[in-house]
This record gives structure tokens, sequence and C-alpha cells, in this order.
């Protein structure tokens, strides 16, 4: 191999390094969240036509640290999906789960009968059951005059 193609090849091993540890440092930086909301899990919603299903992806999240709140049109999920103890961790060679705590805030078309709705964890996806609001029976408003 002549000398050109020697360095050639020495420069792209570099340019390989470099990029490595640049990923891998952006990857250690989602790992640390710089709001308290940390990151976001994935999230589904499908409409029946009497209610919303939402699926989040949350594998590794124990069930005692989500929570699920609505109000309205707005259903809010939290929780803290943690690393699994490691002896000792000498090098990392790819990163791509996200950990720490976390929070996905999302708004409904339609209003939630708040009472009614309930979820279920299983198999690292948290399935929520949103009944819409039923449509009160019509009205008519009568107006008075003012004079």
């Amino acid at each position: 191999m002549d000398q050109f193609s020697k360095k050639l090849l020495k420069e792209l091993e570099q340019m390989q390094q470099q990029s490595g540890r640049i990923l891998r440092s952006m990857s250690i930086a989602r790992m640390i969240p710089a709001e308290s909301r940390g990151w976001q899990p994935a999230v589904d919603i499908y409409e029946t036509e009497n209610e919303y299903l939402l699926y989040a992806e949350l594998a590794g999240t124990h069930s005692d640290s989500l929570q699920v709140v609505v109000e309205g049109r707005s259903i809010r999920i939290s929780g803290m999906r943690q690393l699994s103890g490691h002896r000792s961790i000498a090098c990392i060679h790819q990163l791509e789960m996200e950990f720490g705590p976390f929070q996905r805030t999302l708004t409904l078309p339609a209003l939630i009968e708040v009472d009614e709705v309930h979820s279920t964890y299983s198999n690292g996806v948290l399935q929520v059951v949103l009944p819409k609001r039923g449509k009160g029976p019509k009205r008519t408003i009568s107006i008075q005059s003012g004079e």
C-alpha cells in the first residue's frame, strides 16, 4: 500500500473515533435531562366511536412510579425509568435508551368522562382507556328581551 493510502486510512480511522465520541456524548446528555421534564415516551392514540385508546411505550419502568392525570381534554403521564444496577461499567459502546424522570402531556380532540378513565400496564406498555364525554340532551335556550 502506498504512503497516500496509508495516510488516508489513518485519517478515516481518526474520524471514526472522533464521531463515535461525539455521538456517545450526545447520548449521555440525553440521559441527564436539563429540565425537570426529562425524556418523553412514545405514545399512540386511537379513536373509536365512544373512547380514545392511548398506548405509551414505557419498557423498564416500574408501575409504582407511573402517574396518569386526566382533566378535561388533557392527559399527563409521568414517572421514572431507572437504569438497572451494573457492577462496573468500563466503557459504553452504544447508548440509545433514555432513563430518568419523564413527563408527557397530550391534548385530546374532545372532553373525557374523567370518572370512567381506566388504565393497565403490561409488558412495558401503558394502556389508558379514555371514554368520550357523552353529549347531553339537546336544549333550546329562550332569549328574553332586555327592554
